[in-house]
């Protein structure tokens, strides 16, 4: 009877620390799968703090290593300094204890920080072991793909206006410069968050330039006319008689000013970026058209991108018969979204002969001792048009800038193609301006794209950018 009591007894105490064995992990696996991550990301971890102070942090460098932020010791307390914070911030993110990262320092922390972690009192005790031998250790350097001077370039020259802009290398991919404003600085973060994310007004901690949504206004119609050229034969050789105003049941769709261009060829009609012709051409295209050639552009689509979060563009019709629908999305008007990095993919697909290539920030990453532990290679996304198709539509881009409405962005020493946009907002007489395009036509070493919010028309500030921009690129 005793012994029959002593195994019932053994029985339960089995069952009982089996029962706590398999809660603990159980935990352990809920912890790894849904907690760990954020715990180790959540700035107010003490043990994160520690372990980082361990090492200093790697540089984030230009492509040609020039110093954008870098970290050095005061008084046994590391300190991040920002070169012209306020023109990268919008790349290269902030560091704070308080509020933790963003931007590269965010998505490359790992390596900016050497690889190496230790959130136990045993592993700290060893690496100050380590360190008394080998010396203070450093986190790898992160070599960007943008040009420092162009970035500075590009932030001054959209002034005090809010926007962004957004310059690539069409053949690579490769980001030379990308701008956001209103902008903020990110070593002074932990003294002006609020500051920052209050200002609804300014909204500095948007980055414009890939999380901005914006319609395209006519920047849109690149898109419609590689639909026409592919679409209609002898397309080219049509003429239209613009009035100035399209007539589509009850609604008017007007050329600015309700100029009329009299009668036109497509080319004309495509410089002289005519509503009348282009919401005539959406009409007969309709909406399948439209929107399987704004796919191929990657609208609708996700861009997954490794250094950056680029937000999704939109073409979408809610009323797919809807002719007059049909004429104000053929003109980047209605159900129609974007960004300026999205729209300057789009000039770089036309300038490298129909190719899109994958748009890249980190160009490298070196260890403490210079060693590339990482090197991107240029990346195709898809191919989007026929390398045909692409050069009639730079031929016509270049029209725009020669005798169209982007004159403003003509030099003299060199062929620019573009096309300018001139985003009407909903209920109001306000505009963004846009501007797109590359240059040199024949051999494009840069594709943009800018906007500038309630700028009036994209052939006067936007194509003035422009301009200032390739003389800076191309210089």
């Amino acid at each position: 009877m005793h012994d029959e009591k002593l195994i019932k007894n053994i029985k339960a105490l089995i069952i009982f620390f089996t029962l706590i064995f398999l809660t603990i992990i159980g935990y352990l696996i809920y912890f790894n799968l849904y907690l760990s991550e954020n715990i180790v990301k959540d700035p107010s971890n003490p043990r994160i703090r520690l372990s980082e102070e361990d090492v200093i942090r790697g540089s984030i460098m230009d492509r040609n290593g020039k110093t954008i932020a870098f970290s050095k010791k005061v008084k046994n307390n590391q300190v991040r300094i920002y070169n012209d914070g306020e023109v990268f911030a919008h790349v290269v993110g902030y560091n704070s204890p308080v509020y933790g990262k963003t931007g590269i320092e965010l998505l490359y922390n790992d390596a900016l920080q050497g690889n190496t972690f230790y959130y136990n009192i045993l592993g700290s005790i060893f690496r100050k072991f380590v360190q008394t031998i080998e010396g203070e250790k450093r986190g790898s350097d992160v070599i960007l793909t943008l040009d420092y001077e162009l970035q500075k370039k590009a932030y001054r020259l959209l002034k005090d206006n809010k926007g962004a802009l957004v310059v690539l290398n069409p053949k690579t991919g490769e980001i030379l410069a990308l701008v956001s404003k209103p902008s903020f600085d990110p070593e002074k973060v932990d003294k002006n968050f609020k500051v920052y994310k209050n200002d609804e007004m300014g909204n500095p901690f948007l980055n414009r330039a890939i999380q901005g949504y914006y319609p395209p206004g006519s920047t849109f119609k690149i898109v419609t006319l590689s639909a026409a050229l592919e679409n209609f034969n002898g397309i080219e050789n049509k003429s239209f008689l613009c009035t100035g105003k399209l007539k589509i049941g009850d609604y008017i769709l007007k050329d600015f000013n309700s100029e009329a261009h009299g009668r036109i060829n497509l080319k004309k009609a495509f410089s002289k970026s005519c509503n009348f012709t282009f919401g005539s051409l959406g009409i007969e295209l309709g909406y399948n058209n439209l929107l399987k050639e704004a796919e191929k552009f990657m609208f609708n689509k996700e861009i997954n991108l490794e250094d950056l979060k680029l937000g999704k563009c939109q073409f979408n019709i809610e009323d797919k018969e809807n002719k007059a629908l049909l004429a104000q999305a053929a003109i980047g008007q209605h159900g129609v979204a974007t960004n300026p990095l999205h729209m300057a993919l789009v000039a770089a697909t036309i300038a490298n002969d129909g190719i899109m290539m994958k748009p890249y920030l980190v160009k490298e990453i070196k260890d403490e001792y210079g060693v590339v532990l990482y090197e991107k290679e240029p990346e195709i996304l898809k191919r989007v048009i026929d390398k045909e198709i692409a050069k009639k539509v730079k031929e016509y881009m270049k029209d725009v800038v020669d005798k169209g409405t982007g004159v403003r962005a003509k030099l003299y020493n060199v062929d620019i193609a573009g096309k300018t946009g001139t985003a009407q907002l909903p209920n109001t007489d306000k505009t963004h301006a846009w501007f797109v395009g590359f240059a040199p036509l024949k051999d494009p070493k840069i594709a943009f794209a800018i906007i500038v919010e309630e700028g009036g028309t994209g052939g006067k500030k936007a194509a003035e950018i422009a301009k200032e921009i390739v003389k800076e690129c191309l210089k």
